[in-house]
C-alpha cells in the first residue's frame, strides 16, 4: 500500500495557525479516513440536500456536504459522538457555506 509522503518543514515557512473566525482547528479530524467513510456513506443514503431553506421551498439540490448539525466542536466538548447519524445532515454547498457564515457570525458578535 503507497505511504502518503510528510510535508517538508521549510525553515523560512511559519507555523500554521488557525484561519479566520476558526476558534479550533478541526482539520485532523475531517481529513481522518473514518471521516471521510461516515461522510461519503451518508452522502449516498441521503442524496438531497436536507436543510430547512430547501425543505421549506420544496427544492430538490444535489447534496455533496456532510454537516454536523449543532457544530462539531460542539458534540466534542460534550463528549458526543461526531460519527452518529442523528447529529449529521446531508447538503449542498450553497447552503452548508450560507450555514457556515451565520455560524461564523453569531460567534463574532459574542
Amino acid at each position: 500500500m503507497p505511504i502518503i509522503p510528510k510535508p517538508k518543514k521549510k525553515p523560512w515557512q511559519q507555523e500554521r495557525v488557525v484561519q479566520g473566525r476558526r476558534l479550533h482547528d478541526n482539520s485532523k479530524f475531517y481529513n481522518s479516513r473514518a471521516w471521510r467513510k461516515v461522510s461519503k456513506a451518508y452522502k449516498l443514503a441521503h442524496p438531497v440536500c436536507e436543510c430547512k431553506e430547501c425543505k421549506e421551498k420544496e427544492l430538490l439540490k444535489p447534496s455533496n456536504v456532510t454537516d454536523h448539525i449543532k457544530g462539531l466542536q460542539f458534540l466534542l466538548d460534550n463528549k458526543l459522538d461526531p460519527y452518529d447519524w442523528k447529529e449529521l445532515q446531508a447538503m449542498s454547498s450553497s447552503c452548508h457555506n450560507k450555514k457556515s457564515g451565520r455560524d461564523a457570525h453569531k460567534n463574532k458578535i459574542k
